[in-house]
């Protein structure tokens, strides 16, 4: 599948970077650039704004030229730029070449890290270049008391790689972050649970680096190619996928309609729900392209059975609770397309019920996931899990992952603004519409719904850079679709 990229430890991203320069001679500073752009842009869309003050604390090394230069693009023409030295000097070549640049730049300030920071307390974006992933401990005592100071600094913490500290070997102590961009590929140290914790929002920059394929990956906006493509002339509804959706409840209405209306805007063909009967009238004045059956009649009963035989996907479970487990029982018995299940579906009896079905998916935060599988929710754990029940499973969460037993695909976009309630019915409409036209889109069940997890997390990216992370309600994360599809590049192309 287009678009992922292996997940490494340090050692072998930098082994990959030098084969590839060795074939490559002179184009060093070319992927230098590249990182630093990707670094910015980054952080500025993480700032939500124009910063007017960067602080670099910039290590000898490459890490702090990459940091160095990221702080020159942010800072842009009018921005205050300081840069905090974390040793007396530079490594020759590259760094000396981007701190030259630093120290060229009108304004620019370019000192000690004990100078600077008694000078800049705090900058909009404070961009960590300390040390780099290649650090092996222990740490210096200079750098640690750099380390000690840089916590106390105010504004956004900006980690170029991994955090300050940690490493394929070490976990710290380490310098915290807000975000952190893992530059050529997800840093394997990034997913240990302590340096996680410290390095805030994690993103990760595709550098264009020929690296190999893996069974443990991570997805980029490249995995949306197809989704933004042009459909095909002659297609029909049909093609777009038939769909049914079972869920919601009297103290729960509104999932069920989020499941629906996220699946109809992911592009679904045909829609068929079966929710409350006292929701039926207002959801059909509302979403009027799908098409609404009460719950508790024989004639839906009927009509369920016969839809859940037929379609493509079956979507179980949103909103149902407790006293709907028997409804997602009989769903789950006649499902022969894809069943996916969510929320109040997610139990071994309902799981099993669904064995008929062509694929299971199942979508657990960390409680259904320890409810289903009865171990904490990490991203080995779902692996298991996965091949356990053989089925594909969506462990939501901080940093969401999609593993089909064998795969297994990190989503690094998305963060605190999914964290609210009826995020995760949006994500299993917009998996049902994603999995329902996966052969017109050319993918297989994995790679829809991590392209549907990766949508889901790109839109809420869209959404708190125009709205922030405070001021938004779950549904207003659709208004992120198109321009997530809009943003989504063609095939990487190899660093200039």
């Amino acid at each position: 599948m287009a678009g992922l990229l292996p997940v490494m430890s340090c050692a072998e991203l930098a082994a990959a970077e030098r084969s590839w320069l060795r074939r490559h001679p002179g184009r060093d500073w070319a992927l230098m650039r590249r990182a630093a752009a990707a670094v910015a842009a980054e952080a500025r869309r993480a700032l939500d704004r124009e910063p007017r003050t960067v602080l670099v604390l910039a290590g000898k090394g490459r890490n702090g030229a990459d940091a160095v230069l990221a702080g020159l693009i942010l800072a842009g023409r009018s921005g205050k730029l300081t840069v905090a030295l974390a040793e007396a000097g530079v490594a020759a070549g590259l760094p000396t070449r981007a701190l030259g640049l630093a120290k060229r730049r009108r304004g620019a300030r370019v000192m000690g890290w004990r100078e600077a920071l008694r000078l800049a307390p705090g900058a909009d974006i404070v961009l960590d270049g300390i040390l780099g992933s290649g650090f092996r401990a222990p740490l210096a005592p200079e750098l640690r008391a750099l380390i000690r100071a840089a916590a106390r600094l105010r504004g956004l913490r900006v980690a170029v790689d991994v955090p300050s500290g940690c490493g394929d070997g070490t976990d710290g102590p380490c310098l915290g972050a807000d975000l952190t961009v893992s530059l050529g590929c997800l840093k394997r140290p990034l997913l240990r649970a302590r340096v996680a914790a410290k390095a805030g929002r994690i993103r990760v920059a595709d550098l264009g680096l020929p690296l190999p394929a893996a069974a443990e990956c991570s997805a980029t906006s490249e995995v949306l190619a197809p989704l933004a493509a042009a459909r095909d002339a002659r297609s029909e509804k049909r093609r777009q996928g038939r769909i049914l959706i079972v869920g919601g409840s009297r103290g729960m209405p509104g999932a069920v309609v989020m499941n629906t209306r996220a699946c109809l805007e992911a592009g679904a063909g045909l829609v068929s729900v079966v929710a409350p009967a006292a929701l039926q009238a207002a959801a059909t004045l509302a979403l009027p392209e799908a098409m609404w059956m009460a719950q508790g009649d024989r004639a839906t009963a009927r009509r369920m059975r016969e839809l859940a035989a037929t379609a493509d996907v079956t979507l179980v479970g949103s909103g149902l609770g407790p006293s709907g487990l028997s409804l997602a029982r009989a769903a789950a018995r006649t499902i022969r397309g894809v069943a996916i299940l969510d929320a109040d579906a997610l139990r071994p009896g309902i799981v099993r019920a669904a064995g008929k079905a062509a694929a299971r998916v199942l979508l657990p935060h960390a409680g259904e996931f320890l409810r289903l599988g009865g171990a904490a929710a990490t991203p080995g754990e779902a692996l298991r899990l996965a091949r356990r029940l053989r089925s594909l499973v969506v462990l939501k969460g901080p940093l969401t992952c999609v593993t089909d037993g064998t795969r297994l695909v990190h989503i690094p976009h998305g963060g605190p603004v999914l964290a609210r309630g009826g995020s995760g019915d949006l994500l299993a409409g917009m998996a049902a519409a994603v999995v329902a036209a996966r052969a017109a889109l050319g993918l297989d069940l994995l790679g829809a719904v991590t392209a549907a997890a990766t949508w889901h997390g790109a839109a809420a990216d869209e959404v708190a850079g125009e709205r922030g992370e405070t001021v938004v309600r779950t549904t207003q994360l659709l208004g992120g679709l198109l321009p997530a599809l809009r943003r989504a590049g063609g095939p990487g192309s190899a660093p200039a």
